[in-house]
């Protein structure tokens, strides 16, 4: 029978890659936006690496969680196959 909607695991994959990608626009566009505040009111003194340190952090974790539940939802079945196979 053919399958009329997409899987729980393709729908979760692609909420994740859909939020990451926003997190990186605003990630960009953020960094973007402090480099030209650095840049106008305090040029003599280079604060917008931290920030840049900061949101890099914060993004690979981002990057983790993603990973980490990206790959949880895939194999479905055929784990299930897999791994019933074993006992």
């Amino acid at each position: 029978m053919a399958r009329t909607s997409p899987t729980k695991g393709f729908v979760a994959r692609e909420q994740h890659r859909v939020l990451l990608t926003v997190h990186a626009l605003l990630m960009i566009t953020g960094l973007l936006a402090c480099a030209f505040l650095n840049r106008v009111y305090s040029p003599e003194r280079f604060w917008v690496q931290w920030v840049a340190l900061a949101w890099a952090v914060l993004f690979l974790a981002h990057l983790a969680v993603f990973s980490r539940e990206t790959i949880a939802t895939m194999g479905g079945r055929r784990a299930k196959a897999v791994e019933g196979q074993k006992r």
